[in-house]
């Protein structure tokens, strides 16, 4: 865990430290409770989004999808699904990367006004230095960002060996089905998926750690920035 993740989110001025049932409303009296509460939802968000991606990874495995009860029809949706959750999770972090930096520095943008270029060109944002950061981790975010957008934005993720894969598995059960002998060694369908989604899960878990060393960089310039946030509105409390 990162430092600013126990500075923010068990922050002891926080109101949420205040609530003593799970039920009980926020209780923002102030300027000050009201950014403590929104940066820790922020900083919520943005861990909640990588510990997701994390997860999505570790399922990205053979003897996990072997785990899952699937008609062999539905295995190929399966595995395509999978790999598509996961360039869509991990490229969803740098959202929450922007909404976070836009908490600390309280610039008062609204969610789903916030962009990159945005935030890059934000005068608040380069007084302080953020800008080179957030390029830096925008830098490592393109690799497979058209990637992610094709799967949003389009009907599926098109690799060309993801696709031969699927469409084997997809004809040795249409053969099977029409009770004719399949041409496909299940043995060969198991090891090509095996190592399929090995080599796919090592390229993806190399990417993520190069955008979570970007962002602990990040962490360590926002911990004196809300410390100095905080000083300056206490001043009005």
């Amino acid at each position: 865990m990162h430092p600013i993740e126990s500075l923010i989110i068990l922050d002891d001025e926080s109101p949420i430290r205040k609530a003593q049932y799970i039920g009980d409303t926020v209780d923002a009296k102030n300027f000050l409770d009201f950014y403590i509460y929104n940066c820790s939802k922020a900083l919520s968000a943005l861990t909640s989004s990588v510990r997701k991606s994390k997860l999505s990874l570790s399922m990205l495995d053979s003897e996990v999808i072997a785990l899952v009860r699937l008609e062999d029809a539905s295995k190929s949706s399966y595995i395509e699904y999978m790999v598509e959750n996961c360039f869509i999770r991990i490229q969803s972090i740098y959202d929450r990367v922007l909404i976070l930096v836009n908490r600390i520095l309280n610039l008062g943008l609204a969610n789903e006004s916030i962009s990159h270029n945005i935030m890059v060109t934000n005068d608040n944002v380069k007084i302080w230095g953020l800008d080179s950061s957030l390029k830096k981790i925008n830098k490592s975010c393109n690799e497979f960002r058209f990637i992610r957008n094709t799967v949003i934005h389009h009907d599926r993720y098109n690799e060309e060996e993801l696709n031969k894969l699927l469409l084997i598995i997809d004809a040795d059960h249409r053969l099977k089905e029409a009770g004719r002998e399949s041409s496909f060694d299940e043995k060969e369908i198991e090891a090509a998926t095996s190592d399929y989604l090995e080599i796919k899960k090592s390229a993806l878990d190399d990417y993520l750690e190069k955008i979570l060393q970007n962002i602990e960089s990040l962490y360590d310039e926002l911990i004196p920035l809300y410390k100095y946030q905080k000083i300056k509105l206490r001043e009005n409390v």
